[in-house]
């Protein structure tokens, strides 16, 4: 089975310091493949139906080195957890370059993350109900999610200074409102998906700037339209 690479390999490691080896290229390579692989065939037949003699006959290589690089199948919804970690922590790099408005850089983050769970309601659902089972996934993946949360009030405290977000609530309230209302977004369509996540989540997003948005006498006074 071909496998369409969906995401670079560089999302799966932080950036080298060196140049990478031969054989550390090929390590890498082989990582990427399984990683593929899997997500490929999870979106397809679910989580727990997905076996790891089938993800590495996709990844075209042997039963046993899947253990090299991933401890158990779980882990490697671990390593999709870091991925997302990584694209929140990107979007707060951008935000400090003050470029863009935080209203621009929320929302293209919002759907940027809902782009792989997207891919099928069966790749959605899995995700969730290893999160929910599996005590090392939850474990981890409640870590992300604090993390991910404090670079949202970094990112929401941003816009504040910059008079885009409103003032009267704390940056860290709106984070876990937006944070809730994107996870509410997603379980309800991964249940019963009615058009795309991410016009879903667009929604969503909408609804949280209603209401997380500056006055707009203050947005108008930086020159603001979004």
């Amino acid at each position: 089975m071909k496998v369409k690479r969906s995401i670079p390999a560089a999302l799966l490691h932080s950036p080298p310091a060196r140049t990478l080896s031969r054989r550390e290229r090929h390590s890498a390579a082989v990582r990427q493949r399984l990683f593929d692989a899997a997500m490929h065939l999870v979106a397809q037949r679910g989580f727990q139906a997905t076996t790891v003699e089938e993800i590495t006959q996709a990844a075209d290589v042997g039963k046993g080195t899947f253990f090299n690089y991933f401890p158990s199948k779980e882990e490697l919804l671990n390593s999709f957890g870091e991925i997302r970690l990584g694209k929140v922590r990107a979007a707060l790099e951008v935000a400090k370059q003050g470029r863009e408005p935080i209203a621009v850089i929320l929302r293209r983050l919002e759907l940027t993350l809902a782009e792989d769970p997207g891919r099928s309601e069966e790749l959605a659902r899995s995700i969730l109900l290893t999160l929910l089972s599996s005590e090392t996934v939850r474990t981890h993946g409640c870590s992300r999610l604090k993390q991910a949360r404090a670079i949202y009030t970094q990112i929401l405290t941003l816009g504040q200074k910059r008079s885009e977000v409103r003032r009267d609530v704390p940056a860290a309230d709106l984070a876990r409102f937006l944070k809730e209302a994107h996870f509410g977004t997603f379980l309800l369509w991964s249940l019963e998906p009615a058009g795309s996540l991410a016009s879903a989540i667009n929604r969503s997003f909408e609804l949280f700037w209603a209401s997380a948005a500056a006055h707009p006498r203050a947005r108008a006074k930086r020159g603001i339209r979004k």
